[in-house]
């Protein structure tokens, strides 16, 4: 399916049920994409009513989820993004741009190089969607990199978007657990929001925050983050999901 993760549905001690969450080569904290594609499969096969609230242990802790089905014509998964804290990385945007072959003209130098230590994901600002869209690290110094300080996702954002109803666009590079670039990375959308209202790159009054990522690898996404609160900062994801086939494995 050339899709980057994929989540298994588990019985849970402490919550209503548990997502495990692989790559093609790893086990990783949390996915938002895997986690919505579960929550319309749990929807499909009736363990769910009209508007279900379930608690789901993750590897970042036990979230709060919906499956709201009570519009036939759009149903809605809803879930809080995981807890967000940023720490300043442990080395400088020059380095890492050196290390991992990002010209250092690409960059926006005025907001910080920053570590999310919830997910390992490390996050920058480029200046606008044509640097974006050269900001393409290598594949071999970025993966040695990422090993080296046990970075997740390099996440480089600007607040220029294809679609003005929008408000950040983002590239998700994820070269430490197999996947050069993500087409959409949904665990990646609270840090984003927080990086970019902590660094003026968008009001911060604002209620509702529209992302959009994948367009330069011809595979467009977007979400809108509800803003819940802003101290702390509590993101919530609004996603829909289609069906596509189901199978069986036999072992």
């Amino acid at each position: 399916m050339n899709l980057s993760e994929t989540s298994f549905v588990l019985k849970s001690k402490k919550a209503d049920l548990r997502l495990r969450f692989f790559t093609p080569t790893s086990e990783i904290k949390f996915c938002s994409h895997a986690t919505v594609g579960a929550l319309c499969a749990l929807a499909k096969e009736g363990l769910s009513d009209l508007h279900k609230v379930l608690t789901v242990e993750t590897g970042v802790g036990i979230l709060k989820m919906e499956i709201d089905s009570r519009d036939s014509n759009a149903q809605r998964y809803i879930f809080d993004a995981p807890p967000i804290q940023f720490v300043p990385a442990p080395f400088t945007i020059q380095e890492m741009a050196e290390a991992i072959q990002i010209p250092l003209e690409l960059l926006d130098l005025s907001r910080p190089l920053l570590l999310e230590k919830t997910h390992d994901y490390l996050y920058f600002a480029v200046r606008d969607l044509e640097r974006l869209k050269q900001a393409v690290p290598d594949t071999g110094l970025t993966t040695e990199f990422a090993k080296k300080n046990g970075i997740i996702v390099f996440c480089a954002l600007t607040n220029q978007t294809f679609d003005p109803r929008n408000h950040l666009h983002a590239r998700g590079f994820a070269h430490l657990v197999g996947i050069p670039e993500d087409p959409f990375t949904g665990s990646m959308q609270g840090g984003l929001v927080a990086y970019a209202m902590q660094n003026g790159m968008v009001d911060s009054s604002l209620k509702w925050v529209g992302t959009e990522q994948g367009h330069f690898i011809g595979r467009p996404g977007e979400v809108n983050l509800e803003i819940v609160t802003r101290s702390p900062l509590h993101v919530r994801l609004h996603a829909e999901a289609v069906h596509v086939y189901e199978s069986e494995l036999h072992l």
